[in-house]
C-alpha cells in the first residue's frame, strides 16, 4: 500500500484571509485573490482596465492576455473573474484523495514550527456567461504555456508537479458539475489578439462614441464604400478622407470604426494584421454590414 503523503497545514491565518476576502467581495464586488503586485511574476504581469466590467484585471503573465481579450470581446460574457480562489478545505480533501501534496507556502514554514502552511489555490479565469436562453453560467479556464506541459522541456518532477496541481483544480470544478478548460498560447491566433487590442482602444475615449445611430451609420457607410472602391489606400487615408467629407474629427471616425469592428457591426478579416498605415484587409464584398 502506497504511503500517504504529508499534507501542509491549513492555518487559521489562511482561513481568516479567505473569510475576509469573501466578506469584501460581497460588499465591494469582485477582486482577484492574487494581484500582480502580490505575485512573483518578474515583470510578466499586466493590469488591464476593462470597459466591459469597469474593473482593473490582474493578469499574471503575458500569455493570460490572450484569453482575456477573447473573453472580453465575446458578447455572451458578462464578467471575467481572474485569479479566482478555490475553497481550501475542498482542494485539500481532493489532494488527500489523490495522495498528492496540496500547494503550500514553503518560505513561511519557519512561522509555523517548520510546518509548511497550505495556501489557497486559484483558477486563472472563471467566466460568467449569459446564454441566449437568459441563463447565467460559469465556465472555468486555466492557462499554462505549452512548454510547462511538455515533459521534454522540464525536469520530470516539475512536470509531474504541474500535472498534479492541474488535476486538483480539474476535480474541484468537476465536483460542481463543471468542466475546466485548459488553454495554452497555441489555442490563440496572435494576429487576432493584436487586432482586438487595437480595436478596443476606442473604449478609452467614450466621448467620441457618444453619437446618434444615424451619424454612426453615415460614418460607417462612407468608410465601407471607400474600403471597396479604394483598396490600395491605407486605413489612415480612409479615416482622414471620411473625416474631411463629414467635417468631423479623424479621431471620431477612427474610434467609431474601431467600435463597429469590435462589435462585428463591420466585418474585417481579423486574421490579417490591421495597421493605420497599411491597406485594409478586405471586407466581405457580398455583404453590407452597415444600415
Amino acid at each position: 500500500m502506497k504511503k500517504s503523503v504529508k499534507q501542509p497545514l491549513i492555518t487559521q491565518t489562511e482561513i481568516n484571509k479567505m473569510d475576509n476576502f469573501n466578506r469584501d467581495i460581497k460588499k465591494n464586488g469582485y477582486r482577484p485573490w492574487v494581484t500582480v503586485r502580490g505575485s512573483h511574476t518578474h515583470g510578466q504581469g499586466h493590469i488591464i482596465h476593462s470597459f466591459k466590467t469597469n474593473r482593473n484585471h490582474h493578469l499574471l503573465s503575458r500569455g493570460e492576455r490572450l484569453p482575456f481579450f477573447m473573453f472580453e470581446q465575446d458578447s455572451t460574457v458578462i464578467d471575467i473573474l481572474e485569479q479566482y480562489p478555490l475553497p481550501i478545505f475542498e482542494t485539500m480533501k481532493i489532494a488527500e484523495e489523490l495522495n498528492v501534496v496540496h500547494p503550500g507556502a514553503y518560505k513561511q514554514r519557519k512561522k509555523y514550527n517548520n510546518q509548511i502552511p497550505a495556501k489557497v489555490m486559484t483558477t486563472d479565469f472563471v467566466i460568467v456567461k449569459r446564454l441566449l436562453s437568459g441563463k447565467v453560467v460559469l465556465s472555468p479556464y486555466s492557462f499554462k504555456y505549452s512548454g510547462a506541459l511538455d515533459i521534454t522541456k522540464h525536469d520530470i518532477r516539475k512536470y509531474q508537479r504541474t500535472k498534479q496541481k492541474l488535476k486538483i483544480e480539474e476535480l474541484y470544478w468537476a465536483s460542481l458539475g463543471l468542466q475546466i478548460v485548459f488553454l495554452t498560447e497555441c489555442d490563440f491566433d496572435k494576429t487576432v489578439i493584436y487586432n482586438l487590442e487595437f480595436f478596443r482602444e476606442c473604449f478609452d475615449y467614450p466621448e467620441y462614441l457618444d453619437v446618434g445611430e444615424q451619424f454612426k451609420n453615415i460614418v460607417l457607410g462612407r468608410l465601407q464604400k471607400r474600403f471597396l472602391s479604394e483598396p490600395k489606400d491605407t486605413l489612415r487615408q480612409h479615416i482622414d478622407a471620411v473625416a474631411d467629407d463629414l467635417n468631423t474629427s479623424n479621431f471620431q471616425v477612427l474610434y467609431l470604426f474601431q467600435e463597429a469592428v469590435y462589435h462585428n457591426d463591420l466585418k474585417l478579416d481579423l486574421s490579417e494584421r490591421i495597421e493605420l498605415y497599411r491597406p485594409l484587409a478586405l471586407l466581405n464584398k457580398g455583404t453590407s454590414h452597415v444600415a
